[in-house]
């Protein structure tokens, strides 16, 4: 699901994120996540798919292609896109455009010390188990109120990962095994 452009938000940034995949020697799927660095001007700490803003005359997989590269020294030639998932937003006005990638192989990794604290790989068949998916609550303060929302979660051996990123997990795997997804409409 596009977002309707009269539904999109006039100050939103653009952005694009790109969720990189590859087969490893074992017959699975690999998937490349990190964890920002608190250098960087939003989502510090977070775990995220490779991604950001996209430039004016760039395209949704040039950005994240671009992006990708910058934090993680992936040459974009490595990469075949497979497609998009729905748009979202971030909570820090991000209109997110998520991009599938898939590599041949584990890519060399080089990051980029300034926006990326560290790298996460997880095993897909390990994330799509039933028990790797959570709940998480996150607590927000808003006009003097504390509010608890609940938000998508995945716990693997070696990570975890929240919100955004474990909705567009979420997506992701509806779309794999063919199952219906109503995330980009509740989304919007």
């Amino acid at each position: 699901v596009a977002f309707p452009p009269e539904h999109i938000p006039k100050n939103s940034k653009p952005a694009a994120v790109l969720m990189c995949f590859w087969p490893t020697a074992h017959d699975r799927v690999e998937v490349l996540l990190t964890k920002r660095t608190h250098k960087v001007s939003s989502h510090q700490g977070q775990v995220s798919f490779p991604g950001g803003r996209v430039d004016k005359g760039e395209s949704y997989e040039e950005a994240a292609l671009r992006e990708t590269r910058e934090e993680l020294g992936i040459p974009a030639h490595l990469v075949t896109i497979m497609g998009r998932l729905d748009d979202a937003w971030s909570r820090f006005g991000h209109h997110v455009i998520p991009i599938v990638g898939w590599l041949q192989q584990r890519p060399p990794l080089n990051p980029n010390p300034h926006e990326v604290a560290e790298v996460l790989i997880a095993d897909m068949e390990t994330i799509m188990q039933p028990g790797a998916r959570k709940e998480h609550k996150v607590v927000i303060h808003h006009k003097g109120e504390k509010q608890i929302h609940k938000a998508q979660a995945f716990e693997w051996d070696g990570g975890y990962v929240w919100g955004l990123t474990a909705d567009l997990l979420l997506e992701l795997i509806l779309w794999i095994k063919e199952q219906p997804s109503n995330r980009g409409e509740r989304r919007l």
